[in-house]
């Protein structure tokens, strides 16, 4: 069943200075009652696809919007920012920390980049995680 991304649990702008990743790992661990190895991954993955937008836009004046949904069957973090910031790796390199993390944590992600802008996003369906 796909999210209903209608209606996000959360939803907030984020400047990219070096507060931002752990800025959102606090708004996000406030969304829902997640178990807390699910609440930890979200929080892992979701502070991952902040700071991988920071570090390319060198802590600067940036912003990014970040959005999540947790229904009772899936959580979604989605991260919006522009296409220069989330960087989409090449076929061959896979080498970089945050996206190993998210091939072994999320069931499911990707970078979907449309001009001028791109969206990062992670899912975790709730049925793997009791």
């Amino acid at each position: 069943m796909p999210v209903d991304l209608v209606a996000p649990d959360l939803q907030v702008s984020l400047r990219l200075d070096s507060f931002a990743p752990r800025a959102a790992r606090y708004y996000v661990a406030q969304v829902d009652r997640p178990s807390p190895d699910l609440r930890d991954a979200v929080v892992l993955l979701t502070s991952e696809l902040v700071s991988r937008a920071a570090q390319h836009s060198g802590y600067g004046p940036d912003e990014v919007e970040l959005l999540a949904w947790m229904p009772p069957d899936v959580v979604r973090v989605e991260l919006h920012a522009p296409r220069e910031l989330l960087d989409p790796p090449r076929p061959d390199d896979w080498t970089e920390y945050d996206l190993l993390l998210l091939d072994q944590v999320a069931d499911r992600w990707a970078i979907d980049t449309a001009e001028p802008s791109a969206c990062m996003w992670f899912e975790i369906d709730r049925e793997s995680h009791p």
